[in-house]
């Protein structure tokens, strides 16, 4: 016995990785027994109530699947499998099984041999879905069919039961549109969301607003006073909002996702609020730089900020509805190991790299590392002690350059910036986007100690330094040891691949902030109902209305969701 459950455990992880969790630790299905029915097949008893026919299991349950007549069901039940069973066997898909006991899924999986669907049919518990998206995207796999003995005795499976008829599915995707800064650097994370949203079923829209630009900056060219200056740049923004809120509504949006400096402020978030457009707010800055956020956060009706903590509590205090940590992330379309040319490798290569702005702190600490081989990347640097290192003419780099220094270096330093010290950032409670974006493209990194890199990386998966002596002793630990290097940034990357890409971040988003069954065809993907069966559905809803005027509904259905004109 203990081989066959060991057998349909591992079949079961497969569809269910939760259910299985639930069963895993159970060395015996404890409250259950198994007991033989009149035939001799296996019947499962709790507190001595029989869920299948003690007399013929077999039989009860075909005359059970015989009264359903819906094609693909969920079966809210198992016992010991034969009602499902019996549905395959009447030509029926059982598209999953939803059970109210881990123990008797693991009794039933002890006392007979469920391979045959098991490693097809997706098992739950009802304890695992509790989270509302992940049940509307259950419903949407067909209607329910009840094993009544199942339910005796379980509050949560008969209360599931009695929900289920309730559970909205949607039979089109959500339309989100993404909107981002006129300008700076959560340009491309607006962009890198985008095209996040994409990878998703939802319909997806970016709203550049970088091609506004020139005007906004012509502003900084006229010479005028910077109290008129700020004043007039501050109304192109606004009126840019308002754009933006007409290009959602036209478009129907269902959700407008915003990063960091977009241009939307209270009067533009008040009227997608009233179109009962749902929006969100991607803070990806340091709140104590920008602290702009604690006036546009009340309007939003999600705010994600990238440091944990002190921070989620302010937002609360400055009035944001639903406050949220949601850290940086990598685009595995963008960021990702390169194979470089020799000429390629000789003019973005070096030991040792840094790439990014010249923050304060950056140029105090970096003079002590004038020394190695090593290249400082980006504009802006005038530091006299640091002339000789500045690469690429000091210009600014784009992103397909940024690949290749981090695929070209040995050792990327990654330092976070701080303005108004010269030593390492004494704040050091959030994580920038560098450190996602190194890993992905399997490259090695030495990054300053954040409170909260733990819980994003396994400690030998991103190696620390707390001090310049100690960068130092690194540097030449690793520079010495190029095996230990890539194998730290193997597992770095593999981490970030499986849980911190752009896309696990705006899955996160849409299953807060679109309604349940939105998200879940989001998430999930939909199956499109049919045109007559639409039409069936809706003219059975009434007595009174016709096939025609089922139609019509329809038709103004679709118009309305869709768009169309």
């Amino acid at each position: 016995m203990d081989s066959l459950y060991s057998l349909n455990l591992a079949a079961l992880r497969v569809r269910s990785p939760e259910t299985a969790r639930l069963i895993e630790g159970l060395e015996g299905p404890a409250g259950v027994t198994v007991t033989g029915a009149a035939t001799g097949a296996p019947v499962l008893e709790i507190a001595g109530r029989a869920l299948d026919s003690r007399r013929d299991p077999v039989r009860a349950a075909e005359r059970s699947a015989a009264a359903v007549t819906s094609d693909p069901v969920v079966v809210a039940g198992l016992a010991g499998g034969y009602f499902i069973e019996a549905l395959e066997a009447r030509g029926l898909t059982v598209a999953g099984v939803i059970e109210g006991e881990p123990a008797v899924l693991a009794a039933a999986m002890r006392a007979r041999d469920l391979t045959a669907w098991l490693s097809r049919v997706p098992v739950w518990c009802v304890s695992a879905l509790a989270d509302r998206v992940e049940l509307a995207a259950i419903r949407r796999l067909g209607d329910l069919a009840v094993h009544a003995p199942s339910l005796t005795g379980h509050e949560g499976l008969a209360a599931l039961v009695a929900l289920w008829p309730t559970i909205r599915v949607a039979h089109r995707a959500p339309r989100v549109l993404v909107a981002g800064p006129i300008y700076g650097g959560s340009l491309e994370t607006a962009r890198a969301t985008a095209r996040a949203v994409s990878m998703t079923a939802a319909e997806t829209k970016l709203f550049d607003f970088s091609v506004f630009a020139p005007g906004h900056h012509t502003l900084d060219a006229l010479g005028i006073a910077r109290s008129t200056r700020n004043r007039l740049q501050a109304g192109h923004a606004d009126f840019l909002g308002e754009v933006l809120v007409d290009v959602a509504l036209d478009w129907r949006a269902d959700l407008v996702i915003a990063l960091a400096q977009a241009p939307l402020a209270e009067a533009a978030l008040t009227r997608l609020r009233e179109h009962q457009v749902a929006t969100a707010f991607w803070y990806v800055e340091n709140h104590r730089v920008l602290p702009y956020w604690s006036q546009v956060a009340p309007h939003y009706d999600w705010f994600y900020g990238i440091q944990p903590g002190r921070f989620l509590e302010q937002l609360a205090e400055a009035g944001a509805a639903h406050p949220g940590y949601l850290p940086m992330a990598c685009d595995p379309a963008v960021h990702q190991p390169e194979t470089l040319t020799g000429e390629q490798r000789a003019r973005f290569g070096s030991a040792v790299s840094f790439a990014g702005a010249p923050y304060l702190n950056r140029r105090r600490l970096l003079v002590s590392l004038a020394d190695l081989d090593f290249r400082i990347w980006g504009d802006g640097w005038n530091e006299p002690a640091l002339a000789h290192l500045v690469a690429g003419e000091g210009q600014r780099f784009d992103v397909r350059d940024m690949v290749r220094i981090f695929n070209a270096t040995a050792i990327n330093l990654n330092l976070h910036s701080a303005a108004h010290v010269a030593d390492l950032d004494p704040d050091p409670d959030f994580v920038n986007p560098r450190t996602f974006e190194i890993a992905a493209c399997g490259a090695f990194q030495l990054v300053d100690r954040r409170t909260p890199l733990p819980d994003l990386f396994a400690p030998d998966e991103m190696v620390v330094f707390e001090s310049v002596p100690e960068l130092r002793r690194l540097i030449d630990h690793y520079l010495a040891h190029p095996d230990e290097r890539q194998a730290i940034a193997d597992r770095a990357r593999t981490r970030v691949l499986a849980e911190h890409t752009y896309e696990h971040r705006v899955r996160r988003i849409l299953r807060d902030a679109l309604p349940h069954d939105l998200a879940a065809a989001a998430l999930h993907g939909i199956d499109a109902e049919p045109l007559d069966l639409a039409v069936r559905r809706i003219e059975s809803a009434s007595a009174f209305m016709t096939g025609e005027e089922a139609c019509m509904r329809v038709l103004l259905e679709v118009e309305k969701n869709w768009g169309m004109r």
